[in-house]
């Protein structure tokens, strides 16, 4: 898991790390140039590491085969899904038969989905990614205090992405990507630890 992680992550920083490097330090046209098409780069590096690695876990989990029983609920809905999903619910009749059927499960292995359930909506704002921290189970209290710059990340890349005209500067710019790749670099970590702790298994508490 972590080597896969470690070089997920290399490799987009290195790349953000050569584009940065064309940004000249006075301010003038070619600077803002500059600024303007590392938006872009930055978001995509951002959003294809919150995506690959989420995946990665998400796989690594998946690949367990735990039964129900033992799982967070995120994992036994992932897993139940599509058997659910089959199931009609127009009454209360209906509702106590998948309830039925979901603890009839417990024991049975699991057989999480893993194909397009990480889904940035090509537009990951804060509230999609702390949508997909809960798909995996993962803490978004950590990352709380990156919204507003998460966000303003996503309009500003829209708006150049769009062909629309924006004056980047330079020192928000840094700030910026100094946070985005620190986000990134959190949300390895807390993979790491939550693959390490077993993070995935539902807590069991003694009465």
């Amino acid at each position: 898991m972590s080597k896969y992680l470690d070089e997920e992550i290399a490799w987009r920083r290195k790349e953000l790390h050569i584009v940065k490097a064309y940004i000249p330090t006075h301010s003038n046209s070619k600077q803002n140039a500059a600024l303007r098409f590392n938006v872009p780069i930055l978001y995509a590096h951002f959003e294809g590491f919150v995506k690959k690695s989420t995946e990665l876990y998400l796989e690594y989990v998946a690949g367990k085969y735990l039964k129900h029983s033992q799982l967070q609920s995120q994992f036994v809905s992932l897993s139940l899904s599509k058997k659910i999903g089959l199931l009609e619910v127009k009454n209360i009749e209906d509702k106590t038969k998948i309830i039925e059927f979901i603890l009839s499960e417990g024991e049975s292995k699991s057989n999480i989905l893993t194909k397009n359930v990480i889904q940035t909506k090509s537009n990951l704002k804060y509230n999609v990614f702390k949508e997909i921290l809960f798909t995996i189970g993962i803490e978004e209290k950590k990352f709380s205090q990156f919204e507003s710059l998460i966000n303003d990340l996503v309009e500003a890349r829209n708006y150049i992405a769009h062909g629309d005209y924006l004056k980047v500067d330079l020192a928000t710019f840094e700030t910026m990507y100094d946070d985005i790749q620190q986000i990134m670099l959190d949300l390895k970590t807390e993979i790491e630890n939550a693959a390490s702790l077993e993070s995935f298994k539902k807590t069991i508490t003694t009465p």
